[in-house]
């Protein structure tokens, strides 16, 4: 049976089984949905759906990188550029009067301002989703477990980063962050996430988490996201590898960009057998990236220089109306104008 989802970034999506995954087609232009989603149990009927033109893939991903043992140290792995945004951050900071304080216990009241901040932080995306206030009890309930850094302006509050302390595995999770308007222009969450990082260190923690996000970057989760990450040395892997397994696995079909982002970006499995990274990464399937276009790839179009996983790309016919629509739309942006319809 297909349960159909309409989400109120306009995304609508077909939740089927494995049989009427295969057995329909999907591209028949009397079906008004925009992605195909198939719960995986397990990999055994990966060839035949890969053949079909789905992705297998895990339906999250986590972003780990080691701490090793100094800031200087991470940051000699990063490309030249994001070395040198972070230091442009940091005296940025220091120039406005930005106050970076790690707190030392975090109270109810802390988390509140946190995630007053972050509500107006999602309040201000396209497809924001609220997962912090979704989370609110749980992180209420477990406040000694917290890693918090707060960045002041004066009394005011203008950044925020929010972690679990993993001792178990020797990580810290960074969960949420949020800055004000303002304060993104001066990439203020590079500046949080490096305090956060030289905390944990002191702490003897010598694995960082970016967090999880759905594998597929064009949706709730935007490629603007992915690139962020990966330039800041975080690799994705299924967050099932990372103990306890609370996601699994998920086929995939995009059927049409109508209101996924332009170019959206997908992380499916690449491979057969777990391999365990260098740098002592978990063991896990590999993974690739997968980017969907309405248009052919330009090049030096992939998206990271450079990122250790490999890529591929796939067009997916434009739907006339909205072709047209957005090619108004970028025609407006273009000359700054708005251009009438003739009578």
């Amino acid at each position: 049976m297909t349960t159909v989802t309409d989400d109120p970034s306009g995304v609508k999506t077909a939740h089927v089984v494995l049989d009427e995954a295969l057995g329909r087609d999907w591209h028949d232009s009397s079906l008004d949905v925009d992605l195909v989603k198939v719960r995986l149990t397990s990999l055994q009927h990966r060839r035949e759906l890969e053949a079909a033109g789905f992705l297998v893939k895990p339906s999250w991903v986590n972003w780990i990188a080691p701490l090793l043992d100094s800031e200087q140290a991470f940051l000699s792995r990063l490309p030249l550029k994001e070395r040198q945004s972070v230091r442009q951050a940091a005296r940025r900071a220091e120039a406005n009067g930005v106050e970076l304080v790690v707190l030392e216990e975090v109270t109810e009241r802390d988390l509140q301002r946190f995630l007053e901040l972050y509500d107006r932080q999602v309040a201000r995306m396209e497809r924001g989703i609220n997962y912090a206030r979704r989370q609110q009890r749980q992180l209420a309930r477990r406040l000694d477990s917290l890693l918090a850094v707060h960045a002041y302006a004066g009394d005011r509050l203008v950044g925020g980063c929010l972690g679990w302390l993993r001792p178990d595995r020797a990580m810290v999770q960074l969960r949420f962050s949020a800055v004000d308007d303002g304060a993104r222009q001066g990439m203020l969450s590079r500046v949080l996430y490096s305090t956060a990082l030289e905390a944990a260190r002191h702490r003897g923690l010598t694995w960082a988490s970016l967090g999880n996000d759905p594998s597929l970057f064009g949706h709730t989760a935007q490629p603007g996201l992915f690139r962020f990450k990966a330039r800041l040395g975080f690799r994705p892997v299924p967050t099932q590898a990372i103990p306890p397994k609370v996601t699994g696995d998920e086929a995939e079909l995009v059927v049409r960009m109508r209101a996924l982002a332009e170019p959206s970006l997908s992380l499916a499995y690449d491979g057969d057998d777990p391999v365990r990274g260098d740098d002592g990464f978990p063991e896990a399937l590999p993974l690739r990236a997968v980017r969907y276009s309405e248009h052919d790839v330009p090049p030096g179009g992939l998206p990271v220089s450079g990122f250790p996983i490999p890529v591929e790309c796939r067009r997916i016919p434009a739907d006339s109306a909205v072709a047209a629509r957005r090619a108004e739309a970028a025609l407006l942006r273009s000359y700054g104008t708005v251009l009438s319809k003739p009578r």
